[in-house]
């Protein structure tokens, strides 16, 4: 067992487990540091800092006083560092000489658990309670009215904003024509496509407030990200200052790096032996860790992988404790949730197995150790987790499993790049080229637009969106509640109920992952039980579900199209931080066709294909943004026989690689490889952004291509496989099963490839934008 005090290391416990066989690959001791506090601090807020009895660390006075000057201020520092305690002084403060403050939160969960925080605080304060409030989704019909007549803080999400406040402005003139802080909790939250949303919510909700006479500072709190202040700035369209110094206390933290042990003898496919899977060594670990008493949140990258983690790891441990470890993740009802997080709490369960649902702050107690069931696609996500441990005090573990996959492996040899180079950029685009017209609209439905505001991107022209009308020199909504139409969390507009065979409900999900995951046949897992998908109806928008018991899982076949529209619109210094991308590589518009084909039929643990079956379901097709490459006639690459598959490989590592360059998840990118792409017959490698009107991940991609493709070339070269595995070219996401694929070709294309580019660059090459 691990002493609570730290007395026992982490590294002694996992060294001395039953069947420990030198997993620990990498080993860093972090050792506790002191905070650095402002004693004599005699700023704005100190009076309050006086009657509450608090000293604040270096970065609060930093924040506190710029706060106090009026700026726009983002906190980017480690979790639990006190980031909460810069906007919340500044609120109460506000409430108390009659002012407003609004609170946006990712999730309904995090308002609800910092809504108890902030109240105490007034109350501690003298101030009261009553005017404190969340208006979100779980609000009553019924008691909305007097909220907005009542409440002068109200704690909300993007969401709720977006349908309920800001169509609703009327109604809150009094609440924003004394707006004097909007607070944006958990900013590295707001990235890829919620990110291009809540940009443009926030603008219209400061444009809203503007008229209603108020100029509210914007107070941002973030995870450790690389760009807080060009974030900040792309969500908000203002200029703000950075405290990112942290001077907070941390206690002790041991990080470890847990290669899984080698299982069999070498593949005759591809020369190397295979490691046991990550799903595996984390379900042995769990069941250790609820044996041990070490209370431990396992982040999964998957709903599957959590659901799969726990079921091993109750297997292993027996009806005895079997309780006491349960999964946790979105898609759960709102009661199932709220039970897990106080059973966690009152320490009835020792470990949850969880999906990113649990990366943000909800309190649930006091946890020892996070273990990463695979690397979770960034730095900011793997601290941000890791962050969750230790925050009662004492010593913290943070233990990392490398999944089978390029970026797993790059960082299981390269563990200093991973501990410690820089964090990356975070990615949102205000003014994507589908979203964005969607939102002026209903900026134009809540009060009249033109076309020199700041609200509209330079390069739209208003008469030519659709869904506006010219009424003298402004444009209004052709609908009154054009808000319907724009869905904050994308899932391509719709939404596909889970119903088990009594009719109970199970959840819900978007189109797109249901024609993936919940199509006839499939095996869905739902805390830890498995069901069989009878039936989906997308009409009625229902997903019917049987229980299952026989021992396999499905995976999904599908093909994927894509077709060149032309080059991206002009973004007068929206992405004037990002390089050129190099001579040879394009970036612009591209229309995806996305089909799920068919799927297999996979054996438990041994991932052996029982039988593969055919399906007829519906295209899915988007605009979004690309960059493409050509390879054909390059000095040095594979023969035109061989060049197929060495592109599709050379596609997978890359996309496998993104995100140690850009803050994105690896499901968030998507390639195709055409050995002859039928509008140029020329080979082409495609890498698009997942998301209606892209991101930005394509762009910012394009702009580090030669660094991206150089570790790309590097880790086919080291990968000691001979035909290739799913630590460099294989990949969960081939629609084709990772079938025609050539490692060796895929590492002399990407030296010639790199060849190619330093001699076009050499030469003055001018770089393509279709």
């Amino acid at each position: 067992m691990v002493a609570k005090d730290g007395a026992q290391s982490f590294h002694a416990f996992l060294t001395q487990l039953p069947g420990y066989e030198d997993q620990l690959a990498a080993y860093q001791f972090m050792p506790p540091r002191s905070g650095v506090v402002e004693t004599a601090f005699d700023g704005p807020f100190a009076d309050r800092l006086a009657a509450l009895g608090l000293t604040p660390y270096s970065h609060q006075a930093r924040a506190l006083a710029a706060v106090g000057r009026g700026e726009n201020v983002v906190v980017a520092t480690a979790t639990a560092s006190g980031k909460s305690l810069v906007f919340q002084l500044p609120v109460i403060d506000a409430l108390a000489r009659g002012r407003t403050s609004l609170l946006l939160y990712p999730t309904k969960a995090l308002a609800a658990d910092q809504l108890l925080k902030l109240r105490s605080l007034a109350v501690a304060t003298g101030e009261g309670a009553d005017g404190v409030g969340a208006y979100d989704g779980d609000t009553a019909p019924e008691e909305r009215p007097l909220a907005r007549e009542r409440l002068r803080v109200v704690l909300t999400n993007p969401d709720m904003l977006h349908y309920g406040i800001l169509p609703q402005h009327p109604t809150w003139a009094p609440f924003l024509g004394a707006l004097e802080y909007v607070v944006l909790d958990e900013l590295h939250a707001y990235r890829g496509v919620l990110g291009s949303h809540v940009a443009n919510v926030v603008r219209r909700l400061l444009r809203l407030a503007a008229r209603y006479g108020a100029s509210p500072s914007v107070i941002a709190a973030s995870a450790t990200i690389g760009n807080p202040a060009v974030h900040a700035e792309r969500l908000v369209g203002r200029p703000f200052g950075v405290v990112a110094d942290d001077g907070a206390p941390s206690g002790a933290r041991e990080f470890v790096l847990w290669r899984p042990p080698v299982v069999g003898r070498a593949s005759a496919e591809d020369g190397v032996a295979r490691r046991r899977s990550a799903n595996s060594e984390a379900a042995g670990l769990a069941a250790e860790f609820v044996r041990a008493d070490v209370r431990s949140i396992f982040f999964c990258n998957s709903r599957k992988g959590a659901e799969l983690v726990r079921r091993y790891a109750a297997a292993m441990l027996g009806p005895e404790l079997d309780g006491r470890i349960e999964s946790y993740r979105a898609g759960y009802t709102p009661e199932a949730r709220r039970s897990l997080e106080e059973s966690f709490r009152r320490g009835a369960i020792t470990v949850l197995t969880s999906t990113s649902a649990l990366e943000l702050g909800v309190d649930i107690g006091g946890v020892d150790a996070v273990v990463l069931v695979g690397y979770p696609g960034s730095k900011m996500a793997m601290w941000q987790r890791s962050g969750r441990a230790g925050r009662a005090g004492g010593r913290a573990l943070t233990l990392l499993i490398p999944g089978a996959d390029p970026l797993d492996e790059y960082y299981l040899t390269h563990p200093e790049a991973l501990l410690d180079g820089p964090v990356e950029d975070a990615v949102a685009d205000p003014f994507n080229e589908v979203l964005h017209p969607r939102h002026l609209v209903c900026a134009a439905a809540e009060a009249p637009l033109t076309q020199g505001e700041a609200l509209v991107a330079p390069w739209v022209d208003l008469a030519e969106v659709d869904g506006l009308v010219k009424v003298g020199g402004s444009y209004v909504s052709r609908r009154r509640y054009p808000h319907r139409r724009v869905e904050l969390r994308g899932g391509h507009g719709r939404r596909i109920r889970l119903k088990d065979g009594l009719g109970r409900s199970l959840g819900a999900t978007d189109l797109g992952t249901a024609l993936r995951e919940l199509h006839p046949g499939a095996v869905y897992l739902h805390r830890g039980e498995q069901y069989l998908v009878a039936s989906l109806d997308l009409t009625a928008g229902l997903a019917r579900l049987l229980p299952h018991i026989e021992d396999y899982y499905t995976q999904p076949r599908s093909e994927t199209d894509i077709e060149v529209l032309g080059p991206l619109p002009p973004r007068a210094g929206d992405a004037g931080e990002l390089r050129a991308p190099p001579a040879g590589v394009t970036v612009g518009r591209v229309r995806v066709t996305h089909r799920v084909t068919g799927y297999v039929m996979k054996r438990y643990f041994s991932e052996v294909v029982l039988e593969e079956r055919a399906l007829d379901l519906p295209e899915v097709a988007y605009d979004t943004q690309a960059l493409w490459f050509e390879v054909g006639g390059l000095p040095g690459a594979p023969g035109a026989a061989e060049l197929p598959a060495a592109m599709h490989a050379l596609e997978h590592t890359l996309i496998g690689l993104l995100p140690a360059f850009v803050l994105c998840e690896r499901a968030d990118v998507g390639g195709v490889s055409y050995p002859l792409f039928p509008a140029t017959l020329r080979p082409t490698v495609f890498v698009y952004d997942g998301h209606p009107g892209g991101v930005g991940y394509a762009r910012a991609g394009a702009a580090v291509f030669l660094d991206w493709l150089a570790a790309a070339s590097r880790l086919l070269e080291s990968c000691p496989c001979h035909g290739g595995c799913p630590r460099c070219v294989l990949s969960p996401k081939c629609g084709n099963g990772n079938q025609f694929l050539d490692k060796a070709g895929a590492a002399t294309l990407a030296r010639a490839l790199q060849a190619a580019l330093a001699s076009a660059g050499a030469s003055g090459g001018r770089a393509a934008v279709a």
